[in-house]
């Protein structure tokens, strides 16, 4: 298989191999099966608390899908936690944040998904409401649960095709405050935010919702084939950064 290298960001999680329990680094294989349809070559990226090996991950892939999980610490942000506020993971949370910041700062292909919106918006000053009910789909493969209202004149209208997308919902926490250089080009019909650019690195897009899940449908794949379009620049520039690190 060729084709640019689109890293995945990872969550802990436990597996069972044979008779002991043991902790892992995964990505869910939605966006691993998104990221190969798209004519991307998938890897997970693991979870360090090194910035400089978060650096080099980021040199490493030529673009990077900033995954779903659990609910990003509140102290990130300068909040304690409400009583709404579920399971976090510290190490991920500081790990996807240098991630993002060196992604801004190289205009790395960068595709942030629900969880991965809010980690852009945090690590980038921004911050969260904790807790909003009535964002959870029965069926996150064939359900929609609302539509994002996206900006006519965005790259994102121009990907997907409409103005008014269909998505599904997973989610009780979202971007409340934008972070430096957020820019707000999608909301729901209430007004919460679905999509995020960033100025200056108009390569990275960030979205409340699950399109993985939805790959069957062309929209919101092309979101995936957007990433590796944009990916398929950066392959030179990857190899050239390896070369030096290698040299």
């Amino acid at each position: 298989m060729t084709g640019p290298l689109i890293g995945s960001t990872a969550e802990y999680t436990d597996v069972a191999i044979h008779d002991t329990v043991m902790p892992a680094d995964v990505a869910t294989a939605p966006y691993v099966r998104a990221v190969r349809k798209a004519g991307g070559v998938p890897i997970v990226l693991p979870i360090t608390t090194d910035p400089d090996a978060a650096a080099l991950l980021a040199d490493r892939v030529d673009g990077v899908v900033i995954s779903g999980g659990l609910d990003i610490d509140p102290a990130a942000y300068g909040q304690e936690a409400a009583p709404e506020t579920g399971e976090t993971q510290t190490d991920r949370d500081s790990s996807e944040f240098d991630l993002i910041r060196r992604l801004v700062d190289q205009n790395r292909p960068t595709l942030a998904i629900c969880r991965g919106i809010q980690s852009l918006n945090v690590a980038l000053g921004g911050d969260l409401t904790q807790h909003i009910d009535g964002h959870m789909c029965s069926d996150l493969y064939n359900d929609t649960a609302h539509q994002a209202h996206i900006e006519p004149d965005s790259h994102l209208a121009r990907v997907v095709g409409t103005v008014d997308l269909d998505v599904n919902s997973l989610h009780h926490q979202l971007v409340a405050t934008p972070g430096t250089n957020c820019r707000v080009i999608a909301r729901d019909d209430q007004g919460n935010i679905e999509a995020l650019a960033v100025d200056g690195a108009d390569r990275v897009l960030g979205v409340q919702w699950h399109p993985e899940l939805l790959r069957h449908r062309q929209e919101h794949l092309a979101l995936f084939r957007d990433l590796v379009r944009s990916a398929e620049s950066c392959v030179a520039h990857t190899a050239v950064v390896v070369g030096s690190a290698s040299s």
